[in-house]
Formats: structure tokens, sequence, C-alpha cells
């Protein structure tokens, strides 16, 4: 008997379009012979519809045409045996959408509420690494009050007024600046001039009040791919060879020029360690299925650095997630049997 999948995507977040491309991916590695789909999207403004699967590519702007919308969303989710979410940031990966299953009681695909929630939000990330010994870059908390003033907040909580001058003594310039939970590099700026840093920071809060600033190094960004539960797999290292400054969106998902490379062009020793902080960063937030866990490796120093952990990472067919996985031999229809599987173990 086929299993009835629920699969989503869209959501309300600023990946919203990125959620569409990796849900057609997915869409078309699914095993139909396994699974009974149900295609739901999100709109941005949070509406729920039965979506057309016969669509070649649900990034077009005609993924909604005859589409139906959702009456009752719970009566939806207790009519599933399991829901596989393509939901990138805000609402969609970070523990949200994920008690709303645990309401239904309906078995879901990745990280719970508790490692969902932590991991997209860089700052609560960032203790959590820090109290297991994975080194990271320096950085500081900046918080944009309800007042509309920036502050940073320090260790103890306290908030500092003083923010350029905070900025510039503790990590000083070039720094990049990050919206705490955004992901795909959207809100993520470099700052070159400190000049430029309260515009670029204002622009950052757009995306969330919530910002991380980092210092700058000059680095390999590096990446790794974990499936499981308890006993977790680790697949080699990928390096990505971004065409610009840094991996932006641009670079991510619509330039033909940035690519990846598997294995990462550094000394297997390298490997095996940023392998072993990603199981250890994996289970220090409780994560459960899967996640891409990120690096930086210092060109200078051979210093690695933790960047980011992604619960719900790009499904895109040039994505790292699935290419990571196949080249450890697990293709992507396996892939997505797997971690089907392991949303019933838990």
């Amino acid at each position: 008997m086929k299993q009835k999948l629920l699969v989503l995507c869209g959501g309300q977040s600023s990946e919203h379009i990125v959620s569409r491309m990796s849900c057609t991916s997915v869409l078309k590695n699914l095993n139909e012979t396994k699974y009974e789909i149900t295609l739901v999207g999100i709109t941005t403004d949070g509406a729920w519809y039965y979506l057309n699967q016969e669509q070649e590519d649900l990034a077009k702007d005609t993924w909604l045409d005859n589409s139906k919308k959702v009456d009752g969303i719970f009566e939806l989710l207790k009519s599933q045996d399991v829901v596989l979410p393509v939901l990138h940031g805000l609402y969609g990966e970070d523990g949200t959408i994920q008690g709303l299953f645990e309401l239904a009681k309906l078995p879901y695909v990745g990280c719970r509420v508790l490692g969902s929630s932590v991991s997209m939000d860089k700052i609560y990330t960032k203790k959590i690494v820090d109290s297991v010994g994975v080194p990271q870059v320096k950085s500081v908390y900046v918080k944009k009050r309800y007042d509309g003033k920036l502050v940073v907040v320090n260790a103890q909580f306290d908030e500092i007024e003083d923010v350029e001058n905070h900025i510039m003594e503790t990590l000083g310039m070039p720094c990049f600046i990050k919206a705490s939970r955004s992901g795909s590099s959207m809100g993520c700026y470099r700052c070159d001039r400190e000049e430029d840093l309260l515009k670029k920071l204002e622009e950052a809060s757009h995306y969330d009040r919530h910002i991380v600033v980092e210092e700058c190094v000059n680095c390999i960004e590096l990446e790794t791919a974990v499936l499981g539960n308890d006993d977790v797999i680790v697949s080699k290292v990928g390096q990505i060879l971004p065409h610009g400054e840094f991996y932006t969106f641009e670079s991510k998902y619509e330039d033909e020029e940035s690519k990846t490379c598997i294995p990462a062009l550094v000394d297997q020793e390298i490997q095996e360690k940023i392998r072993e902080y990603a199981a250890k960063v994996f289970k220090a937030v409780d994560g459960h299925g899967m996640s891409r866990v990120d690096f930086f490796l210092d060109k200078d120093t051979n210093k690695i650095y933790f960047n980011e952990i992604n619960t719900i990472p790009g499904f895109t067919k040039i994505s790292m997630y699935p290419q990571l996985m196949n080249d450890f031999g697990i293709g992507y229809s396996e892939l997505l049997d797997r971690l089907i599987a392991l949303a019933f173990e838990r």
C-alpha cells in the first residue's frame, strides 16, 4: 500500500522562490510507486493551495494555475501518513510549522521543533556551538529594538548603544553583516567601510531584527551533508567556488559560473576534522533527519570555523546537499526514501 505523502512548498519567508525551485526537483525524484502524493503550496501571505502536480517548473509564475484552496488545514494534515516540508526560512525551517505537525501527530521529514528553531537563529546556534568547542569567527550581536534603535547585545545580554565603535573595536573592517534568521544569503552584506556600517545594518534589519556581524576572514567555503537520527552519516566535504565576491543568492541559484567541487580541494586531515565537527554540531542542536553544515577554512592559517547549519537545505538540481549525498552513494530518489523512513523512526 502506498504511503500518503504530503509535500509542502512555497511559504512566507524571503526564500519562498527557492522552496518552489527545490520542490520541482523533489517531485521529479519521488518514487510514485511508493507514495500517494498530495502537493500543497503556501503563498507568501500564508494561504494553502492544492497544486497541479503535472507542472514542469513550480518556480514559474503559473504555479497556482488550476489550484484549489485548502479548506481545513488541520484536517488535511490528519489525513496524511507523513509530510515532506520543502520549505526554507521563517515559518518553514524555524520550528513553527514543525510544531503544527507535532500537534497533528503527523510524522515529518527533518529536525524537530527545538533543532529547527535554534538552527534557524544564527545567534543562538553560535551559543550552542560555543558550548561544544567548535571554533567560530569573532562576532557581534546587534538588535533593532522595537523603538527602531540599533544596539549591541553583549554576552550578558546588556545593551550597548555605541554600535559603530563596538563593532570597530571588536571586529574592525571589513566585516560581514547577516540577518540572524534569514537564509540563501538574503539579508547578507559585506561591509568594507565604517561609514557604510549603519546603512547596511539597517538593510539587514528589514529581514530580521536580530543581526550577526562577523569578522571577515580570507577563506574557502566548505559544506557537509549529515543524514540520520541517532547514528548519522556525514558526507565528504564539498567546496563552494563562487563567481563573485562571496556566495550570494544570485551566485547560488542564477550564476552558472559558480561551481561546486566534491571532494573539496583541501587536505584530507582538514576534511576529516570538518566531518567530525559537522556531526558534533548536528547532535548539539538536537538534529534529526538531515542538515547541511557549513564551514570556513582560513586560507592563511588553515584554521577551520563553523559557519552555519541548514536543517532544510536546498534541494534544487544544483544544490550541494543532494550532490554530496549522491557522491556518498545515495542517489536523489533513495535519499528521499531514507528521509521519509527517518521521519517514521523517531
